[in-house]
């Protein structure tokens, strides 16, 4: 999440002072709630979802070597990458295809750009008519289906923080309903533990991604603690931060141990690989695609 999100992300927070308070002065309290939801959600274990936003080529040039690093930790990670960058990236994600890895739609439209040596977000899909936002999903999907060769099942807004509220949550998964997804991952730390690691929309699971450990409804996030300029974290934060989550996660009981990162941000921190290898023993490695099947089942069963 680039520092446009971030400045939006905080602006939603303010909409919910009492969950803030909950995050400063009670984490333990909605991480007990978190475990509940979990629990009523299917799971009765901790998993982790490593996956990867690559929305710059430059994610490209290095996505291999941190792919099969990943591996080595018994991690095979999840990517969304934008249909233009996919395309011409497509050698490389192909070859990471064919290890199995799951390939999200992450719209067609490029939305990340340098500007001034900096990267800029510059699409964002709340200031898309609805039409809009349906033709980049629609073109997202194709995409993905021609280069990587199979259809995805699930889907990740670009730059989703800004693509939060009731209603567009419903478009986007009507969209994705009609296109035969199980899942997507659009949602921050906030809705996980207003609604659980796994909630349904419109008949389509949502997974939130998680967040930090000293501010629980704020993304761990590779931009914060490796990449942004003017970032107030740091190589060193992002590990304590992932260390001190995993016991919340643990003392809650169950739950999805969501994190992503862009892969030109963390191929040359070791912390970051550390980070994964520390989750890895005591949550075990999925995918989205195959927990929201798990799920399913589940609940067919039930």
């Amino acid at each position: 999440m680039r520092l446009a999100d971030l400045g939006t992300h905080f602006r939603r927070l303010r909409t919910e002072p009492r969950t803030v308070i909950w995050e400063r002065r009670a984490a333990e309290r909605l991480f007990a709630r978190y475990g509940r939801l979990a629990r009523r959600a299917g799971l009765d274990d901790l998993r982790l979802i490593l996956s990867f936003d690559c929305d710059t080529l430059s994610d490209a040039e290095v996505a291999w070597d941190v792919h099969r690093r990943l591996m080595d930790i018994g991690v095979v990670a999840s990517y969304a990458v934008p249909g233009e960058i996919l395309e011409r990236g497509g050698e490389v994600y192909g070859r990471i295809a064919a290890t199995g890895a799951e390939f999200l739609n992450h719209g067609h439209s490029e939305h990340t750009v340098k500007r001034h040596s900096v990267y800029t977000s510059t699409l964002f899909y709340d200031q898309l008519t609805p039409d809009e936002v349906r033709a980049d999903v629609v073109a997202g999907h194709e995409t993905v289906t021609s280069v990587i060769g199979r259809a995805p099942r699930g889907f990740r807004t670009p730059h989703f923080g800004t693509y939060q509220r009731a209603g567009q949550l419903r478009h986007l998964h009507g969209i994705l309903r009609d296109l035969g997804y199980l899942y997507s991952s659009s949602t921050v730390p906030l809705q996980g533990f207003r609604r659980g690691p796994a909630f349904t929309v419109s008949g389509l699971l949502e997974f939130p991604v998680s967040g930090m450990a000293s501010a629980p409804l704020m993304i761990l996030d590779s931009w914060a603690c490796f990449a942004a300029p003017d970032r107030q974290h740091d190589a060193n934060d992002y590990g304590r931060e992932g260390r001190a989550v995993l016991e919340h996660y643990q003392r809650a009981g169950a739950g999805v141990l969501s994190f992503y990162a862009d892969p030109s941000q963390i191929h040359d921190q070791p912390v970051f690989f550390d980070t994964v290898a520390h989750w890895v023993q005591a949550a075990r490695p999925t995918t989205y695609r195959e927990l929201a099947e798990e799920l399913r089942a589940r609940r067919t069963a039930g």
